[in-house]
């Protein structure tokens, strides 16, 4: 992701927790749930789940900055549809759980040694 893509992703990711802070923080909050959302925010979420997962990719390994970079933000309709489709799948999982898995499947886990 592009510094400026990155910093718009961390700045946004404060404004999600306030606006979905009752969804992200219950446990209880599924896909199911998430898959009602309008479309636009259902874009939202999943933008800027993937622009923190890149921050945290970049400061760690590149290779696997530049694969999520490559895979969701090249053809982001496509890789949103895609994360949306596992969702449908798979309803009964938190939604961020449901990403991370998708992002993991595609580009690797998300360990990190030191």
């Amino acid at each position: 992701m592009k510094c400026k893509s990155a910093v718009s992703a961390v700045s946004l990711s404060f404004i999600l927790m306030i606006i979905f802070a009752e969804y992200s923080r219950a446990e209880t909050f599924k896909s199911a749930e998430f898959l009602t959302w309008k479309r636009e925010s259902q874009e939202f979420y999943i933008r800027t789940s993937v622009g923190i997962a890149g921050l945290i990719a970049a400061q760690n390994d590149k290779r696997h900055a530049d694969c999520l970079e490559n895979w969701f933000w090249d053809d982001e309709t496509k890789s949103t549809d895609h994360i949306l489709d596992v969702m449908r799948k798979y309803p009964e999982y938190h939604p961020r759980g449901t990403i991370l898995a998708v992002l993991e499947k595609r580009c690797g886990e998300f360990k990190y040694g030191r």
